[in-house]
Parts: structure tokens; C-alpha cells; sequence
């Protein structure tokens, strides 16, 4: 066994959450697994309980957690039954060059990590290194300033984490992922179908007044009612989630590179991915006044954030139209 080791991490499509980041970010060897997210990873997602006292639209990417891409290579342990060899374990997959995901540790006991030393919560991550010398893992993870990237914190903070779900008869697990040799091909007709799919979502398809979960673009008007609720106080300011507008605008990101890949595809001019840009630009800006609104309360920036997540999806679907005629070959206005 090694004394030290450190795989590297690129950076991913998706990082909102810490179940989405690891899908792409351990692609360094094979980076062609990206265009299964670009064929297939786009349509939006959220809940409608917000609507009636949960105080998250629990917004998320569908089937963008690293657990259903069918390109990664997975081998799951669960830590009940590993008994005192966790940590061996651990060493052995990042060896062998598996990144080792984990779930079931509390944050509150891992140094660095986002939770640490101000909240009970029973996290995720992933590990992609050792040193046995100074006994750390480098984890990906967010750290405690809310940054998505690697750094190192100690086994022993680890262990402690682990042991505290333990103690609560809480067992989580940890799994080796590695890329596998599939080669992906990106497919701009399967990349167009799921646009399609996407741009099939209206208020009719999801009334305020069903249940259960809501699709496609007319989550940008779930997310315009969420910024309601912040307004008005119904939803309070201690509570909300500061992650809905990361998910935006790495949906917006994402689409991006998706739309260049079609126009690569099929030979198309590049007027649509340039003018998608301001798209992208607005729901940064979005993303960033929220966020300013997170770290200090400012109520009158809600508004402001509301009318540009609602403009930026109507000029996102008259452009996701327009795609969709110019790649069946009508090139019309």
C-alpha cells in the first residue's frame, strides 16, 4: 500500500449538490462520458411542497447524481459490515484508482467540511486521496465557505463523523467509482429529443393545486412563486435554500455546451449558442444577487431577481425552438 496518493478532479457540469459533482468531475480519463449528460442529463426539476410550509423548492437536474450515470464503474461497501476496516478499505479503492463516494457521515465532526462545528447533518462526499504520513484524506466536498472543491482534513475527524451516525444505529456506505472505457458519442438527436421533452411543460401540465413533483421549463415559474414566498415572508428568510439559483445556472451552462454540440453536429451556424449567451449571463446574475440577498437580507432584490428568471426563460424557449426547427432542417425565422 502506498503511503500517499491524490487523484485529480476536473471541473464538473453539475455541483450544486454534492450527489451531482463527482458524475463528471473524475472524468480526467475519459472526458467522452460528458456527452451522455449533454445527450441525455437536462430536464429541471422541482417540488411543489414550498407551496404549502416546506421552505425548499427542492430544484434539482433530473438524474444528474453520479448513482445513475451508466458510464462510472461502482463497487459498494456498506460500512456496517466492514467492521474496523473502513479506513483499509478506503486506501485499497484509491489504490486501484476508484474515487471513494460516502454518505452517512456527520458533517459536524469533519474539518473543513460544511457543516463543521455548527450542525448535526448526515452528509455526502468524496474522497480522492490519503496520507498516511499525516494520516488526511482530500475530500471534494463543500467547504465550509460554501466552495465546492478538494481539500484535506484528517482521518480522525472522518472516523469521528462516522461513528456518530453509528452511534445513532445509522450506517451509511462508501462507493469506488472510476470511469469505465465506453467511448460516448454525442448524439444531437437524442440531445434534441430531450430539449423537446424539456420545452414540453406548462402551468396546465403542473397546477399550484396537484401534488408531487414538476418539470421542464415551467420550473422557472415554480421558482418565480418561490421568490414570492421569500418576499412575503411565508417562507423565512433563516430558511431559505441557498442552492436554487446554482441549479439554474448550471442547468443554463450546461445547455449551453449542448446547443454548440448540435450546431458542431449538424453543420449549423452559431447564431443561436451566441445569442443563448445572454441567457447564461442573466441566470448568473440571478444566481449572484441571490446569493448577496443569502449572506444579508435585502427583500427589495427579490423582485429584481424574479423578472429576470422570468425573462430568461421566455428567451430561453423561443431559442429552444428555434434549435429544434433548424435541426428538422427548417432554417425559417
Amino acid at each position: 500500500m502506498k503511503k500517499k496518493i491524490e487523484l485529480p478532479i476536473v471541473e464538473p457540469i453539475y455541483s450544486a449538490y454534492q450527489f451531482q459533482g463527482p458524475g463528471t468531475a473524475i472524468l480526467v480519463n475519459n472526458p467522452s462520458i460528458r456527452n451522455w449528460y449533454l445527450n441525455q442529463v437536462l430536464i429541471l426539476g422541482c417540488s411543489r411542497r414550498f407551496l404549502n410550509g416546506f421552505t425548499t423548492p427542492e430544484t434539482n437536474i433530473v438524474d444528474s447524481s453520479w448513482e445513475v450515470n451508466p458510464h462510472l464503474d461502482m463497487k459498494w461497501y456498506g460500512m456496517k459490515f466492514l467492521k474496523g476496516h473502513v479506513n483499509h478499505t478506503i486506501r485499497n479503492l484509491l489504490d486501484d484508482g476508484y474515487y471513494v463516494c460516502f454518505s452517512g457521515i456527520d458533517d459536524y465532526y469533519v474539518k473543513g467540511k460544511s457543516w463543521y462545528h455548527e450542525k448535526h447533518f448526515s452528509h455526502d462526499g468524496c474522497i480522492c486521496g490519503y496520507d498516511q504520513e499525516n494520516r488526511t484524506y482530500c475530500i471534494y466536498s463543500y467547504d465550509q465557505n460554501w466552495i465546492y472543491r478538494k481539500f484535506w482534513t484528517t482521518q480522525k475527524s472522518f472516523d469521528k463523523g462516522r461513528r456518530a451516525q453509528f452511534d445513532k444505529g445509522e450506517f451509511g456506505c462508501i462507493c469506488g467509482i472510476k470511469p469505465k472505457e465506453d467511448q460516448v458519442v454525442f448524439s444531437a438527436d437524442i440531445a434534441l429529443k430531450k430539449i423537446s421533452e424539456y420545452l414540453d411543460s406548462t402551468i396546465e401540465m403542473y397546477p399550484e393545486t396537484s401534488e408531487g413533483a414538476v418539470y421542464g421549463i415551467v420550473v422557472h415559474d415554480y421558482i418565480a412563486k418561490y421568490v414570492d414566498k421569500l418576499y412575503d415572508g411565508s417562507i423565512p428568510y433563516e430558511k431559505m435554500d441557498r442552492r436554487v439559483f446554482r441549479v439554474i445556472w448550471e442547468h443554463k451552462k450546461a445547455m449551453l455546451q449542448r446547443i454548440i454540440s448540435i450546431e458542431e453536429a449538424l453543420s449549423l451556424d452559431n447564431n443561436i449558442s451566441d445569442a443563448y449567451g445572454a441567457v447564461v449571463r442573466e441566470a448568473d446574475n440571478c444566481r449572484m444577487l441571490y446569493a448577496a440577498h443569502h449572506m444579508k437580507e435585502r427583500r427589495s432584490v427579490l423582485p429584481i431577481i424574479q423578472k429576470k428568471l422570468l425573462s430568461l426563460k421566455e428567451n430561453e424557449q423561443k431559442l429552444l425552438e428555434k434549435l429544434l426547427r433548424n435541426g428538422k432542417g427548417d432554417k425559417t425565422k
